[in-house]
């Protein structure tokens, strides 16, 4: 039979949606607990707890926490739905210039932005390939780009 690892979210954060989720052959809800706030994952484990008990299936948990990412600091803001959105979203084009900065000072904007990691200039050289993204791991290619 099918076992499945999932990644909750916005999308299957209902008890109808986890019960599918259940049948279908999740055995483990992944919880990022670096993206949206704490009501809303604890919503979601409620809701998973209930679709666990009427689908009479089990399911492991797997909590994400924040690991050694690099993460650009841009300001965000809990939509309807408990995930958090930029309020702000800009686009970055093909052969653009961007500057990577360690300034807890600067702005994020589509040309400059600013780094959580302040020793990142002793991890790269010029010249360096740097992947910027969400999802490096499940191909989501559309939220990264490669500097």
């Amino acid at each position: 039979a099918t076992k499945l690892v999932c990644s909750l979210g916005p999308s299957s954060h209902s008890v109808a949606v986890l019960e599918e989720m259940l049948r279908a052959g999740m055995v483990a809800a992944r919880i990022d607990l670096t993206w949206g706030g704490l009501d809303f994952h604890r919503a979601t484990l409620a809701a998973l707890n209930a679709a666990m008990t009427n689908s009479k299936k089990l399911c492991a948990v797997v909590l994400s926490t924040l690991g050694r990412e690099v993460m650009v600091r841009r300001p965000c803001v809990i939509g309807d739905d408990g995930w958090p959105a930029h309020p702000d979203p800009f686009n970055v084009t093909a052969g653009q210039t961007i500057m990577l900065t360690t300034r807890q000072d600067v702005e994020a904007s589509p040309t400059v932005l600013p780094v959580t990691y302040p020793m990142l200039h002793n991890m790269v050289n010029q010249g360096d390939t740097i992947y910027i993204g969400r999802y490096l791991v499940c191909g989501a290619d559309s939220a990264s780009l490669y500097l």
